[in-house]
């Protein structure tokens, strides 16, 4: 069955995220000695950039992921009670929240930073180059559990196609633009992440199945 135009988004949005989750556990392994430390810079470097794709696809929902979340959440006590406990629908939608509530938590940090630089100060392009890395290393986790569950929304959304008459639709479209305006962030921005030098080599790892920072 087909989904409204936000659920593709999302989905090829989680698609997004898998590969570039696929593309660190593929090149994780070359950047790190037998014993898996890492060798220089490049593991760093290449962790930094992996954060900071994952948070260019997570940022956009720090926006709409309430109007998702909200229709989701109404819905679910309608859905096939077996299927909603088999899929962990209820945990997921609760994972997600604290996804977006985290991630907020994380924007609101950095913006903060980012308010504060001088334009002109000889120091500015450093302080934020570094504390767009330190954002996007915050966030990680946040990014990561977003990627993991969201599908959970795409699932119930064609679970509910079934129950989904037009006085329904209406009803779902009116909470989902009324969760939106009621949403702690407007017009989040997400400059380009430009990186910096990674920490002091010879750090552990981060390894997607750890989800260690």
């Amino acid at each position: 069955m087909s989904v409204d135009e936000p659920f593709i988004r999302l989905a090829a949005s989680v698609e997004a995220g898998e590969k570039v989750l696929a593309d660190w556990d593929a090149v994780s392994d070359s950047l790190c000695d037998a014993d898996g430390w890492a060798l220089d810079d490049r593991y760093d470097l290449r962790k930094q950039q992996r954060d900071a794709d994952m948070w260019t696809l997570f940022a956009p929902y720090l926006d709409e992921g309430t109007a998702l979340l909200v229709p989701a959440e109404d819905i679910l006590p309608g859905l096939n009670q077996g299927q909603r406990f088999e899929q962990r629908w209820d945990q997921r939608l609760r994972t997600l929240r604290e996804a977006l509530d985290g991630g907020r938590r994380v924007h609101d940090e950095w913006l903060a930073v980012e308010n504060a630089l001088v334009p002109g100060h000889p120091r500015t392009d450093e302080v934020r180059a570094e504390a767009l890395v330190e954002r996007n290393a915050e966030g990680w986790h946040y990014s990561l559990t977003w990627t993991e569950n969201a599908d959970a929304l795409v699932e119930i959304a064609r679970a509910a196609e079934p129950l989904a008459g037009p006085i329904l639709q209406e009803s779902r479209t009116l909470r989902a633009q009324a969760a939106l305006a009621r949403s702690p962030q407007t017009g989040l921005s997400t400059p380009a992440p430009a990186p910096s030098p990674g920490p002091k080599t010879g750090s552990v790892p981060d390894r997607r199945g750890g989800r260690a920072r």
